[in-house]
């Protein structure tokens, strides 16, 4: 399975990326695994756990751009991944990212938040090509799956997380056999956020007199306990339902 003996670098962050080396190191010689963190990863476990040190205790090798750019034997494996790489200084071309939203729409950053900001009925992960623009490249695979009407931004983002660790082991053999066909993306369909292009901070106030589902999706979307909840006529909504036609608030 491995008798090209390339170097297979994850890199990213949080448990989805501990998953796929995990299951990498199940399948292929430790010698073979590079790891590379995000570099706001300090090597200490938070509401998520730490893929440098889980990389350290296990003794995997970690990396830096510098070598995996001059490595020429490498497939190199990108899950939530937050630095821009310059596909031209690899010396490989085997290149793929993991991107949590059906490409080509929401491209970039936040793509959890807006899936569930602009309450959208379907979302999943994609497997593509990285080339040189931002989640542009050629598409391989994609693993879909319906929103329900009261996943909030947490919820979805841990289903974001676990889809793409199936979608990582449905096409880990391809990856490495280069066994796929990978097909162009229509831009003409497709969205794209910046980093910028929300404030968490001020955009998680409402000022609501009357409800509607337009407002629920916007204040589900705020809902991520480890960083911030809504603020909805200045109370704090730790989650909010919709049954029965009904909008149910649970405040802090």
């Amino acid at each position: 399975m491995h008798g090209n003996n390339k170097f297979i670098c994850i890199a990213g962050k949080n448990r989805c990326a501990i998953d796929f080396l995990k299951y990498t190191s199940s399948k292929i010689q430790k010698k073979w695994i590079l790891v590379l963190p995000n570099k706001n990863d300090n090597g200490k476990s938070g509401w998520q756990p730490s893929l440098k040190e889980y990389a350290l205790k296990n003794r995997f090798k970690i990396t830096n751009l510098r070598k995996i750019y001059n490595t020429k034997n490498l497939i190199f494996i990108s899950i939530e991944y937050e630095n821009i790489i310059d596909v031209n200084k690899f010396s490989s071309k085997e290149l793929y990212n993991f991107h949590f939203s059906l490409l080509p729409k929401f491209r970039g950053c936040h793509t959890n938040f807006y899936q569930i900001y602009y309450g959208e009925k379907e979302t999943g992960v994609t497997l593509h090509k990285i080339d040189n623009g931002i989640d542009t490249g050629e598409i391989i695979s994609k693993i879909k799956y319906k929103i329900k009407i009261n996943d909030n931004a947490l919820t979805n983002y841990k289903k974001l997380m676990k889809y793409s660790f199936l979608l990582f082991k449905k096409n880990f053999r391809n990856i490495l056999n280069k066994d796929y066909t990978a097909k162009k993306q229509n831009y003409k369909k497709s969205s794209y956020f910046s980093r910028k292009s929300i404030n968490y901070k001020k955009m998680k106030y409402f000022k609501i007199k009357k409800m509607n589902l337009k407002f629920f999706n916007q204040i589900k979307a705020f809902i991520f306990p480890p960083f911030q909840l809504p603020i909805v006529n200045n109370r704090i909504v730790k989650d909010i339902k919709y049954n029965n036609k009904k909008f149910v608030f649970f405040y802090d």
